[in-house]
């Protein structure tokens, strides 16, 4: 099953479910969940769902806006470094563009020699964005990146769970750009959050594929830059797998249905060979067996602007 939010011209955000080139339209069934968090939060959500598929009316995909198919989580959070062509891209040609990463880099280490924890971090919930919304650089930066990744959305209340458990609590998973602005991740070690959070960072979609219709192992991510191919890798092959880090994030704090984990990207980014994202450019990202998302980006804007802007373009159409 595929599920997504999406909205029509009078802009309401809508829950549904994707069916072949058609969506099916749960919240015009009277009793439905307002939104697809409210339907994950429902002990039974997935029978729920395919019981509200048979009654609701359908619209063509094709006439609809998709927006992230969580678009409010209580968290969205992320794991780092774990994908191991990406820890080999850290090279010394790298480093020596960058001097700022060695100092970071030597001070990490030598407060943390032996590090215990996985590399979490947080992304502001109000970063998520649509999947084919644009991404909007901050004023005076001039080093934001892409980061293609798979990501997972929770489908159930767990504390300090078993991979094994987590596996059954993961309700599905979507495709993610984890956007970063380099120049703030740089300013200090405990930086890496902010430069995550900038509005319209987090484009995510374009729906949740349920976790029964995947095997993620033998999935393969592709990042295209201006349709060239930056980045390519098999969810298989990360270091840790998607159940192991809910299951990891588990023990730290409680996950709650709707919560958002990116799962890691792999080497290709921008940040290595100094090419970075600049307005005209346009970053897409697939993953097989969910889709692709497809970002334009775009010069600095407020974020209300932006909106006016994609309104006035949907009545212009």
């Amino acid at each position: 099953m595929k599920l997504a939010t999406f909205s029509t011209d009078d802009n309401a955000l809508r829950p549904g479910v994707i069916v072949d080139d058609e969506v099916a339209d749960l919240g015009a069934v009277d009793g439905a969940p307002a939104s697809i968090l409210t339907l994950l939060q429902q002990p039974d959500w997935s029978s729920d769902a395919a019981s509200l598929v048979a009654r609701a009316p359908r619209l063509p995909v094709s006439e609809v806006k998709l927006h992230a198919p969580v678009p409010n989580p209580a968290k969205y959070m992320a794991i780092g470094l774990n994908a191991r062509d990406h820890r080999r891209e850290v090279s010394v040609r790298w480093l020596m563009r960058e001097p700022r990463l060695i100092g970071l880099g030597a001070g990490y280490f030598i407060a943390h020699p032996r590090s215990k924890f996985p590399y979490f971090f947080t992304k502001a919930t109000s970063a998520i964005t649509g999947p084919f919304d644009p991404i909007v650089l901050p004023k005076g930066t001039a080093k934001v990146d892409w980061e293609g990744e798979l990501a997972v959305v929770v489908g159930a209340r767990i504390h300090d769970v078993t991979p094994a458990t987590a596996a059954h609590s993961i309700a599905g998973y979507l495709i993610a750009n984890d956007v970063s602005v380099r120049d703030w991740q740089m300013d200090n070690p405990t930086a890496t959050s902010l430069a995550k959070s900038y509005p319209s960072h987090g484009p995510l979609g374009p729906w949740m594929v349920t976790s029964d219709q995947l095997d993620t192992t033998s999935l393969e991510l592709r990042t295209y830059l201006n349709g060239e191919l930056r980045q390519r890798g098999r969810i298989g092959d990360l270091i840790r797998s998607p159940a192991e880090i809910v299951s990891a994030l588990s023990r730290f704090c409680v996950l709650e249905p709707g919560d958002v984990i990116a799962c890691g990207t792999f080497a290709g980014i921008g940040w290595p060979v100094g090419r970075f994202l600049g307005p005209g450019d346009t970053v897409r990202v697939e993953v097989d067996g969910i889709g692709h998302i497809e970002n334009p980006v775009v010069p600095y804007r407020r974020v209300d602007q932006v909106e006016t802007d994609e309104r006035a373009a949907r009545v212009g159409q």
